[in-house]
């Protein structure tokens, strides 16, 4: 059974250098560096209100009045000039990072860069180095986007048409009249209804356009309606696949198979380092350093556009194959500062490709299911459900002591997961739906309120 519903989705395309004025890669840059700016400046607005008050850490943040934006225009006239609404966005991200700073942060640990400059003696321990504190946005580190809002035409409003429109292949965008001509690979939907658009460049100066909208979709609702009913007849016979994360093949399956991930980072490895140390022996900033830079940077880029290629087509065929999957909560930032295990998970991006796939089974109507990280996949056997706890890391396989069954650790833990996957399947699913509800109605709220307070 399907069933038509309003979901959102993106697109990045990559804006055609070829047809890139001077005049549109200048308006862009602006717009890069007010949002920086914009941000950067609450950063800074927040670190002296916290020497104010003496803050060292250990308690959330609150009942901060931020400034307005017309305020900061007063003293940098030039911000004047940029968009509006992207200004406004760089805002948001503001008060969303502090958010993540209150909410998710212990408010105690700082970090290892931090930590760092301490032994060394060259900066002490301020509430600037703690984990998760909202930082300045650096141009020398790549951040270079704006994000900006689409406003359609009201019975009461002045706009006669939208403010962000595709059209054919070309992207009108606030303040640029003339539009941008884009390298469309997948056209929007003719019901697409735009959202925002969030224009990036990366290091090698392609600049792309990220286009979220909302559209019309047939999304099979059989399992949401089987959760909801509390249908045995069809959770009893779910297909459901178990992931064991694997440093050396990236995952094990349930079903005994590796993903067999080819590691592009260590294929490039040398190459890379290669790249760099030829950068290394140029004077920095002539002619020929800048060549080669842009020679270091499209060796990262192809890397990354390698790994993101691999784990979109390995998310799709898992998500067409199954109704579900199962797969272990790690906590990926921990592992990643492991000396012997951080340069490889950050090579397969792992983190990457669950959120890939679960972005796949929610379009297709179904749920990424994630167990609880303590569960001991590893050391419980499949066949009896005996509990060995003398497993240790370096073990690959065992024999159980009370069926006496011949166990391969991983494909062992994948069996598991998915066991464990299909038995909170119902409970995990309805969780999830009870958080979309919530989400939908503080949004309808939030509308509401803007609604009135417009009126």
């Amino acid at each position: 059974m399907t069933e038509s519903v309003k979901i959102r989705k993106a697109e990045k395309y990559a804006i055609s250098q070829r047809a890139l004025s001077d005049e549109t890669r200048n308006f862009f840059m602006q717009n890069f560096g007010c949002s920086r700016k914009v941000y950067n400046l609450y950063v800074d607005w927040l670190y002296k209100k916290l020497e104010e008050t003496g803050y060292t850490g250990g308690e959330r943040i609150y009942g901060l009045k931020l400034p307005e934006i017309t305020e900061f225009k007063k003293e940098f006239e030039y911000l004047k000039d940029a968009d509006s609404l992207g200004l406004a966005n760089a805002k948001i991200s503001f008060e969303n990072a502090l958010k993540h700073y209150n909410e998710n942060c212990d408010h105690r640990s700082y970090t290892k860069g931090a930590l760092r400059r301490d032994r060394a003696g060259t900066e002490k321990l301020t509430f600037r180095g703690l984990v998760g504190m909202p930082g300045f946005h650096s141009k020398a580190h790549g951040d270079f986007s704006y994000t900006t809002n689409c406003q359609y035409p009201t019975k009461t409003g002045k706009l006669k048409q939208p403010t962000i429109r595709l059209e054919q292949n070309r992207l009108y965008l606030p303040k640029l009249k003339d539009g941008v001509e884009l390298i469309i690979h997948r056209p929007l939907p003719k019901d697409a209804r735009i959202g925002n658009v969030t224009v990036s460049m990366d290091f090698a100066g392609q600049i792309y356009a990220s286009v979220e909208y909302e559209c019309e979709d047939e999304v099979n609702t059989d399992l949401k309606r089987a959760v909801l009913e509390e249908d045995r007849d069809v959770l009893d016979h779910i297909r459901i696949l178990g992931l064991d994360y694997s440093q050396g093949g990236f995952y094990i399956d349930s079903e005994g198979r590796k993903a067999n991930y080819p590691h592009f980072y260590r294929e490039s490895e040398a190459k890379q380092a290669r790249e760099q140390r030829k950068l290394s022996r140029m004077r920095k900033d002539s002619s020929n350093y800048k060549k080669q830079l842009l020679r270091v940077q499209k060796t990262g880029e192809k890397i990354r556009n390698q790994r993101k290629d691999f784990i979109n087509k390995e998310a799709l065929a898992l998500s067409r194959e199954y109704d579900a999957v199962a797969v272990e909560d790690l906590d990926l930032r921990d592992l990643s500062g492991h000396l012997r295990l951080g340069k490889n998970l950050h090579d397969n991006g792992f983190g990457m490709f669950r959120n890939r796939l679960e972005q796949k089974l929610r379009d297709k109507g179904s749920v990424l299911v994630k167990i609880d990280k303590f569960y001991p996949s590893t050391k419980t056997c499949h066949c009896c459900g005996y509990h060995n706890a003398d497993i240790v890391l370096g073990v690959a396989k065992w024999i159980c002591p009370a069926c006496g069954a011949e166990l391969n650790r991983d494909e062992n833990a994948a069996i598991n997961i998915r066991n464990e996957g299909k038995r909170i399947f119902a409970d995990y699913y309805k969780g999830i739906l009870a958080k979309e509800e919530q989400a939908y109605l503080r949004a309808e709220q939030r509308s509401e309120f803007r609604h009135r307070k417009r009126n």
